[in-house]
């Protein structure tokens, strides 16, 4: 039966097209499902880029927020390697010598910001900014130590912005910023906003493209910082802080048990915990739910609609099955009065099938497997033959094609094609199987 089937299937050219139509339907869905595997590690990476482990925000009362009460607590525990607080606020920005009216909205000369002052020894032994800082292409730090300080003759309070920022902006080293004070004042009192003006002190290269433009760094206190300049004394000291967990607990420790001992010892110190009034204690992927569940959603997205691609090729294995049993009605009958049941003439087919459907996903994923591991010549080749860059650096922050094979989401795809093969095939083998012998024999070719 074995070799029958083989017969039909390398006699007949068109068998050999519904092969390679699944062929390429698997190949595609793979090469496609580890491009979008590698950008969603490069978007994971940039989102943790700048967070730690574990990001703690304190209740909303200020009595609450005594920075050197949580250090002591979170000292307490064992699985900590390093924290760092940060005071974040939001201001608007203009550049200086242009007319600006903060009191409409809409003037093209003021856009808004993220400011989030940090402390530049302790970031940087919690998150990867001292890397940003290195890679930075337009504006670089000549010493990361002193990142903040500025070198003209007057120098003002300095920031970090993106080098993508940098490029927007006209060519001043100085911004005006405005922003609302700390606490509203009551009803009756005088509101006065707080304004300054900044230096640009050097630039980072932003891992994280979607916060590139509207997310600076400044110092978080002192007379150069952020709380002094432009939310005043009354603002408190921390708006969270960023935890380290070491590398030695995370393979081993749930992350949980990690946030229980950090809530108890800070329960002991007497700070408040309560969810109700604020407080959070949440990884990095928690903090960052909403965009990492918008990116994997895409990622199904997409293979949904791959799968249609495949549904489409099978289609012509059962086009071709279809036209195979029309074409062997007389072969069927006589195999059918050689004693072959109707069953067996089923499995005929079916074996047919299943041998088109394999050898059309084995050559789409050797296809797809050996595009993923030869993708850096095959890309080299598009540019410098035929001046084609799949993603221009001009327009994306990657470069290359990045790419990540996961072989059990390999298996997944090939199986369930295997899968839809099969049942692709279930109708012409019902037909070869209920065929008349009779009329099988009686029929003209």
């Amino acid at each position: 039966m074995l070799k029958l089937a083989l017969h039909y299937l390398l006699r007949r050219p068109v068998q050999a097209l519904a092969i390679l139509g699944i062929a390429i339907g698997v190949m595609a869905m793979l090469v496609v499902m580890s491009v979008m595997n590698g950008l969603i590690d490069i978007n994971r990476e940039s989102i943790q880029s700048t967070q730690g482990d574990l990001h703690l925000s304190p209740v909303a009362s200020v009595a609450q927020k005594e920075l050197a009460l949580y250090e002591k607590a979170l000292s307490d525990v064992e699985q900590i390697e390093a924290i760092t607080p940060r005071l974040t606020a939001y201001a608007m920005y203009s550049i200086p010598g242009y007319y600006t009216d903060y009191s409409n909205s809409m003037t093209a000369n003021q856009n808004g910001i993220q400011i989030i002052g940090i402390d530049l020894e302790r970031e940087q032994k919690v998150t990867d900014f001292s890397s940003l800082l290195n890679n930075a292409k337009i504006f670089p730090a000549k010493d990361i130590e002193s990142a903040f300080q500025g070198t003209s003759s007057f120098p003002r309070p300095g920031i970090i912005i993106s080098d993508l920022f940098l490029q927007k902006l006209p060519p001043v080293k100085q911004l005006d910023l405005g922003a609302l004070p700390a606490f509203l004042p009551k009803k009756g009192e005088k509101l006065t906003p707080h304004n300054a003006t900044v230096e640009i002190t050097s630039s980072y290269a932003a891992a994280n493209f979607r916060n590139a433009l509207d997310v600076v760094f400044m110092e978080r206190t002192g007379i150069n910082g952020l709380r002094y300049n432009l939310l005043g004394n009354q603002a408190p000291e921390f708006t969270e802080i960023l935890i380290k967990i070491k590398p030695s607990f995370q393979p081993t420790m749930p992350i949980e048990l990690v946030k229980n001992q950090i809530i108890a010892s800070l329960e002991k110190y007497g700070i408040d915990t309560d969810p109700n009034k604020g407080f959070k204690l949440e990884t990095w992927e928690e903090k960052s739910a909403l965009l990492l569940t918008a990116i994997d959603n895409e990622r199904r997205m997409v293979g949904i609609i791959l799968m249609f691609v495949i549904i489409v090729s099978i289609f012509g294995l059962f086009a071709s099955l279809s036209s195979l049993v029309r074409e062997k009605t007389k072969d069927l009958g006589v195999l059918a009065a050689l004693g072959y049941s109707p069953v067996a003439r089923a499995e005929l087919m079916i074996l047919t099938g299943n041998i088109a459907s394999g050898l059309g996903c084995g050559l789409g994923w050797l296809g797809a497997k050996s595009f993923y591991e030869n993708r850096k010549p095959i890309i080299d080749f598009l540019r410098d033959k035929w001046g084609i860059e799949l993603f221009s650096p001009d327009l994306y922050v990657v470069s290359g094609l990045p790419a990540r094979w996961i072989d059990d989401q390999a298996q997944i795809v090939v199986i369930l094609s295997l899968v839809l093969g099969l049942l692709f095939t279930l109708i012409p083998a019902m037909r070869a199987a209920y065929l008349s012998p009779i009329k099988a024999l009686r029929h003209e070719s």
